[in-house]
C-alpha cells in the first residue's frame, strides 16, 4: 500500500487548478504495516503567479519556489516510483482529486489504483463518528510521537501511514468506498419530475439558465441554485445540492444539441442507485464548469432600470 499527500496552491486567477508543490508518500509492506520505502519532491509552481495565505504559511514553501521540477517531471518520477502498487490510501480524498486534476491540465494519464481508502474516514468510524478528524487530533489520539512538523507532505504521509496501525480490517475496506457516497443514502425521496430546459442558443447559454440552475430539495421542495457542474463526458452534467434541512442530492442535467443549432434537454433528481453513484463519482474528477448567472452588463443595465424605477415611482408620490 502507498500512502500518499500533497501540498498545494490554489491560485487567485481564472485557472480552475490547484496546482502542486509538493508530493509526498510512503510505501507500506501491508495495511497499517510498517514504513518500507519513501518519496518526496518539491514542484515549483508555472501556473499561478500568486501563492494564496496557506500555500505562503507552508514550512517547505522555499523548496518548492527554488526547486527546478515541473510537475509532469515529478509526476512520472512519482508513478514510476510507484510502479505496480495498485493500493493507495490518504487523509480524505481530496489528494487523489488533485492529483488527477493536476494530470489533466498537463495532458498527463491519471493515477488509476484498483483501491483508494480514505484513512480519515476508516479512522472516524473506527471512533464510531462521521465528523472529519485532523490529522493531527488523530496522532494525539493514537500517542504517536510528533516527531515531524506538519503541512510537510512527507511529514503527512508518514503520520497518517502510522495511525492505519489503530484501524481495524473491516473498517478499512469500508473506507474503500468514497466517503461523499455514503451522505446519500441517509434520506430516501420518492421519484422526482423533470425539468425541460432550453432551447438556448450555446451551451453555455443552457448550462447558465435559470432553469438547467435552479434545483429543489425533493422533500420539502425548498430551492437551491446550482453554482457548479462537473461532467466526464460531454452532454451529461452532475451537481450535488444540498438543502440545509434533508442534506445532500444528486442533480443531472442532459443536454443536446439540435439540428437548428440550439441546446435543450432536462433536469432532473434521478433516483439514486449504484449506476448514478459511479457516473457522478467520474464527473467529479472530471471538468469542472462554474456556473455565471450573467454578465456585468447585464447586471449594471438591471440595477440601472431600477433605479429608474425607484425614481418613476418617487416622482408619482411626489406628485
Amino acid at each position: 500500500m502507498i500512502v500518499l499527500d500533497l501540498e498545494w496552491n490554489r491560485g487567485y486567477d481564472k485557472t480552475p487548478l490547484d496546482e502542486i508543490l509538493q508530493i509526498g508518500a510512503v510505501r507500506l509492506d501491508r495495511p497499517g504495516g510498517r514504513i518500507v520505502d519513501t518519496f518526496n519532491v518539491f514542484i515549483k509552481p508555472h501556473v499561478h503567479k500568486r501563492l494564496n495565505r496557506t500555500a505562503k504559511a507552508l514550512p517547505e514553501i522555499a523548496s518548492s519556489l527554488s526547486s527546478a521540477l515541473d510537475f509532469p517531471t515529478a509526476y512520472h518520477r512519482f508513478l514510476s516510483w510507484c510502479g505496480e502498487e495498485g493500493d493507495f490510501a490518504a487523509w480524505g480524498a481530496d489528494d487523489f482529486d488533485t492529483l488527477n486534476q493536476n494530470a489533466r491540465y498537463w495532458k498527463l494519464p491519471p493515477l488509476e489504483p484498483r483501491a483508494i481508502y480514505d484513512l480519515q474516514t476508516a479512522f472516524s468510524l473506527t471512533l464510531g463518528t462521521m465528523q472529519n478528524i485532523a490529522l493531527w487530533w488523530a496522532v494525539e489520539y493514537c500517542q504517536i510521537p510528533e516527531c515531524f512538523s506538519y503541512h510537510n507532505a512527507l511529514h503527512d504521509a508518514m503520520y497518517t501511514a502510522l495511525t492505519a496501525a489503530w484501524i481495524p480490517k473491516n473498517l478499512l475496506e469500508l473506507s474503500a468506498r468514497p466517503r461523499w457516497t455514503l451522505r446519500y443514502f441517509l434520506h430516501p425521496y420518492p421519484p422526482q419530475p423533470s425539468h425541460l430546459v432550453g432551447p438556448h442558443p450555446s451551451l453555455r447559454a443552457a448550462l447558465n439558465s435559470r432553469t438547467a440552475r435552479k434545483g429543489v430539495c425533493p422533500l420539502c421542495t425548498e430551492p437551491i441554485w446550482i453554482q457548479s457542474w462537473n461532467y466526464f463526458q460531454p452532454g451529461t452534467y452532475y451537481t450535488d445540492l444540498l438543502c440545509p434541512s434533508h442534506g445532500h442530492f444528486i442533480c443531472r442535467l442532459t443536454l443536446s444539441q439540435g439540428e437548428d443549432g440550439h441546446w435543450k434537454g432536462r433536469q432532473e433528481i434521478p433516483d439514486l442507485t449504484q449506476a448514478l453513484l459511479e457516473d457522478y463519482g467520474r464527473a467529479r474528477i472530471g471538468t469542472h464548469y462554474p456556473c455565471r448567472g450573467g454578465s456585468k452588463r447585464r447586471r449594471r443595465y438591471r440595477r440601472r432600470r431600477k433605479d429608474h424605477q425607484h425614481e418613476r415611482n418617487d416622482t408619482a408620490q411626489a406628485g
